[in-house]
């Protein structure tokens, strides 16, 4: 096997398992990562896990690392949505509401969150995260302001709605506050803070 093919080999090899590792995360958090249920989700043997990555801590961040970084997708299409309706929406699909892609991108992100409480190494992929994210929310938030959109006005704005999601997202993923109760939240929450044109 030549030595680009060999790469491209290990490259793919790694993709799996991370692949396999941003999955058994979504579902069973940080906690629930377990070597050999990984080697399995990916049809890889735990040696060639340890081969790519030393420890499973070092697999753990990786795959939060990773995930994250896929994480601040573009917003879905408008689709004729009016601009408030359009940001509410992608606001709650943020914190998984309904329950659908957003819910494990928002257990992913959550445990991203918490891991780097006690992980600073994962800290750089979760600021770059976060700013994605806020780069979307404020464009949205542009959209709804129209003629009245001002780029540092509409930054702030994001910044305020995606860490007050964050909180909400929390509290649904805890079962301390019921879907429809943050799904209302979002909604009341959003025009208000778009209307205040906060700097």
């Amino acid at each position: 096997m030549t030595t680009a093919r060999a790469a491209s080999k290990r490259e793919l090899t790694r993709a799996q398992i991370l692949d396999a590792t941003v999955a058994v995360i979504a579902r069973e958090g940080t906690a629930g990562v377990r070597i050999d249920a990984v080697a399995a989700a990916a049809g890889v043997s735990t040696g060639l896990i340890y081969y790519h990555f030393s420890s499973r801590q070092v697999l753990v961040r990786a795959g939060l690392a990773e995930a994250l970084e896929r994480y601040p997708s573009q917003p879905r299409s408008p689709g004729g949505r009016e601009p408030l309706t359009h940001l509410v929406e992608e606001l709650q699909r943020h914190i998984g509401l309904p329950e659908d892609d957003g819910e494990s991108r928002g257990r992913v992100r959550t445990a991203g969150l918490q891991a780097a409480v006690f992980d600073p190494e994962l800290r750089p992929a979760l600021t770059h995260s976060t700013e994605l994210w806020e780069a979307v929310v404020a464009r949205l938030v542009g959209r709804v302001r129209g003629a009245k959109a001002n780029p540092v006005a509409d930054a702030s704005t994001a910044e305020m709605l995606t860490a007050i999601g964050d909180g909400v997202r929390q509290r649904v993923l805890s079962g301390t506050l019921p879907r429809a109760d943050a799904a209302r939240l979002i909604a009341s929450i959003v025009p208000v803070l778009v209307a205040g044109g906060a700097a």
